[in-house]
C-alpha cells in the first residue's frame, strides 16, 4: 500500500505488537495424548515497517482419550482453508489532488492488511516405540480466522476531473494489490509450515507433555517465519512505493497537471 501498508507513503509507522495475552498451557495434562483446536496465531500485517504477527491462544492440545494409528498426513500443510476478507475502503477528503499526494508522501497511514490465520489440532496419535518409549503426534492445519482484515484509504477531492478520478483509481488499484500480496506472502510461509509436530516421552502424560511444548515451539517459528516474511516484503517495496521491484505496480498518486 502505499502509505500505509503502503505508500506513496509508507505504511503506518506504528509497528508496536501487542501485549501477549498469555499462552495457557494445561496446569496438569492426564492420561494421554488428546485433541483440540486451540493456538489462534495472528499476523496483523498492518502499516510500518514490519507486520505484527501475534499468537493469541493457549493451549494446543487438550485432554482427550489417546488414539493409537500411523500418521496419514503430509509433511507441510500446503493449503490454507476459508475466505480472505474483502478489502474495504475508505474515503479521506483534501482540498485539491496537490493536497492529497502531500497527505500521502508525508508517510501517514492509508490503510492495512490482517490476515489471521486460526490453527486448528486434529485427533492426537501416539505409538509405542521399540526402545519403549511412547511417541505421540498431532497434525496443525490452519484457516482465515474472522477476525482477518483489509482496508485501504481512498483520496478525493471537490470538483474532480475525469483525469483526477483516473489517477486515484489507478493508485486505488495498486494500493489494493499491494494489500492482496500481504495476504500471499503470508499463507506462502503458512503452507509450509510442517504439518505434524511430534515428541517421545517415557509414558503417555510425559509424551503429551513434551507435545505441548513442540508445539509452542511451532507456534514461535511460525510467528519468526512470518515476520521475516511480511518484513521481507515491506522492505523491498517500500511498502508500495516500490512494488513494481517484485513485479507489480508502484503505488503512487500522480496529479494529472503534475510533470
Amino acid at each position: 500500500m502505499v502509505t500505509t501498508h503502503l505508500d506513496e507513503g509508507r505504511e503506518r509507522r506504528d509497528d508496536a505488537r501487542e501485549h501477549d495475552t498469555g499462552a495457557v498451557r494445561p496446569s496438569a495434562v492426564g492420561e494421554a495424548v488428546g485433541a483440540a483446536p486451540a493456538l489462534v496465531m495472528r499476523l496483523q500485517a498492518s502499516a510500518g515497517n514490519a507486520a505484527v504477527c501475534r499468537l493469541l491462544a493457549g493451549s494446543v492440545l487438550a485432554r482427550q482419550p489417546a488414539a493409537t494409528s500411523t500418521p496419514t498426513a503430509a509433511s507441510t500443510v500446503g493449503s490454507v482453508s476459508g475466505k480472505r476478507p474483502p478489502i474495504t475502503e475508505t474515503t479521506k477528503g483534501f482540498d485539491d489532488c496537490n493536497a492529497a499526494v502531500a497527505w500521502l508522501n508525508s508517510g501517514t497511514y492509508t490503510g492495512e492488511a490482517q490476515p489471521v490465520y486460526k490453527p486448528t489440532a486434529g485427533k492426537i496419535r501416539s505409538k509405542k516405540l521399540p526402545d519403549g518409549t511412547l511417541q505421540a503426534e498431532v497434525d496443525i492445519t490452519w484457516a482465515y480466522d474472522a477476525t482477518s482484515s483489509a482496508e485501504v484509504i481512498v483520496p478525493t477531492w471537490p470538483d474532480m476531473t475525469k483525469g483526477d478520478k483516473d489517477a486515484v483509481n489507478r493508485y486505488k488499484a495498486a494500493l489494493r494489490a499491494h494489500e492482496t500480496m500481504h495476504f500471499d506472502v503470508t499463507d506462502k510461509v503458512v503452507k509450509a509450515l510442517p504439518l505434524t509436530v511430534k515428541a517421545t516421552g517415557s509414558d503417555p502424560q510425559d509424551a503429551t507433555t513434551n507435545l505441548q511444548a513442540v508445539a509452542d515451539t511451532h507456534q514461535a517459528d511460525a510467528q519468526t517465519a512470518i515476520d521475516t516474511a511480511t518484513s521481507d516484503y515491506d522492505t523491498k517495496t517500500a511498502h508500495g512505493a516500490s512494488q513494481s521491484a517484485v513485479g507489480g505496480v508502484d503505488v503512487h498518486l500522480a496529479c494529472p497537471s503534475s510533470p
